[in-house]
């Protein structure tokens, strides 16, 4: 059975280039109201409030993570991480974001506004800084931030991503990645980047370890 994350699934559309052919779908968004109104229109889905930062599954849970523009508002490596955690060796990513014109655009309408300004000039900033080093800045609380092909590669590398894809149809960026294989011991190589959360231990430790990995958890 193939299994696919929705990363910032939003009211339950797939990415239409995501090209998903699947059997089960799984989604995650930080918004409750969205998620109702989700689990409303696919009631055969499974659909669980949680950051990308801090994914409620077990290790290998997945088969294929998509996410539409729901990166950019991310904390881009802590995703990445456990976005490569919760992939099966071998498992592939497809994220949609935001290209630098997308940014500049928010920038001009926020004119004349100083504060919206002042946030939208540190999004470009933040972006400039993942370009030069696949890493975010906080500002208040909250990161957003712009992508680039640079970024990204390093980013998604520094994780543990390889086979790494762009295209940018009509001025979009898509990027598309995929996990190593596991070798003929059955081990995958580590991935360089953050530990795994709290909140996904305390899921692995509940159902029982790395026998039952490939069980999800409850919907909530």
């Amino acid at each position: 059975m193939r299994r696919v994350l929705d990363l910032g699934c939003g009211t339950g559309n797939l990415p239409v280039k995501a090209n998903v052919e699947v059997d089960e779908v799984v989604g995650v968004d930080i918004d409750e109201r969205r998620l109702a109104l989700a689990r409303q229109r696919f009631p055969q889905r499974s659909f669980h409030c949680a950051r990308g930062e801090s994914l409620p599954f077990a290790n290998a849970s997945f088969d294929r993570v998509v996410s539409a523009v729901a990166l950019p508002y991310m904390d881009i490596p802590r995703t990445l991480a456990e976005v490569r955690r919760v992939l099966a060796p071998g498992g592939s990513v497809f994220f949609s974001v935001h290209p630098v014109r997308f940014t500049l655009g928010e920038l001009w309408k926020c004119a004349p506004n100083p504060l919206a300004m002042a946030y939208r000039c540190y999004v470009l900033l933040n972006g400039l800084v993942f370009h030069a080093s696949g890493r975010n800045l906080r500002w208040a609380g909250r990161t957003e931030s712009f992508q680039t092909e640079h970024g990204l590669r390093v980013a998604l590398e520094r994780a543990g991503f390889g086979e790494v894809v762009f295209s940018r149809p009509v001025g979009r960026l898509l990027v598309e990645a995929r996990t190593a294989a596991a070798d003929g011991r059955g081990r995958v190589p580590a991935a360089i980047g953050f530990p795994v959360s709290s909140r996904a231990r305390s899921w692995r430790k509940a159902s029982g370890g790395e026998n039952s990995k490939r069980n999800l958890p409850p919907a909530s």
